[in-house]
């Protein structure tokens, strides 16, 4: 056994100087291996917080703008609103004006034309009353009557 005793602890020795020299040899590449790899990982997630901190940032404005936006336009409607309320009460306002002269220029020519009317018809019924005096004046002359009436105007001259 002290042939395998012996075996064993020179395998044990030379494997104890294979890690110790593995290690020697690996402990830097390795070493900067996984502190890159760190390096990469901690660079990375703080580049993705960065950018999301800038995401949120961006959405925040963008937001901000969009609720300006909305205001902006609730303010124009309200103002187009305002707008055409005032030229529709004008407009009516107008209309009710111009309605009133109409009626008032038609009264007018309504007055107008009952007056032609009047003095129309005044004049129709004198000619008419002057046409029947003188039909019946006619009708009761007689040519007695009529010498006298000669007779009285001569006298008078």
């Amino acid at each position: 056994m002290e042939h395998g005793g012996h075996l064993l602890f020179w395998k044990t020795v030379n494997t104890i100087i294979l890690f110790a020299l593995l290690y020697w040899l690996l402990k830097k590449p390795v070493s900067n291996f996984i502190s890159n790899g760190i390096e990469s990982i901690v660079n990375k997630f703080e580049k993705a917080k960065e950018e999301k901190e800038e995401a949120l940032n961006l959405l925040k404005e963008a937001e901000k703008r969009a609720q300006e936006a909305k205001e902006e336009a609730q303010k124009i409607v309200s103002y187009a609103e305002e707008v055409a309320k005032r030229e529709k009460e004008q407009i009516i306002s107008e209309a009710k004006q111009t309605a009133e002269r109409i009626l008032k220029m038609a009264d007018e020519e309504i007055e107008k034309e009952t007056y032609k009317a009047k003095e129309e018809l005044k004049k129709f019924a004198a000619e008419k009353a002057v046409e029947l005096a003188q039909s019946k004046i006619k009708a009761s002359i007689t040519p007695e009557l009529n010498k006298k009436l000669i007779e009285s105007s001569l006298e008078k001259l």
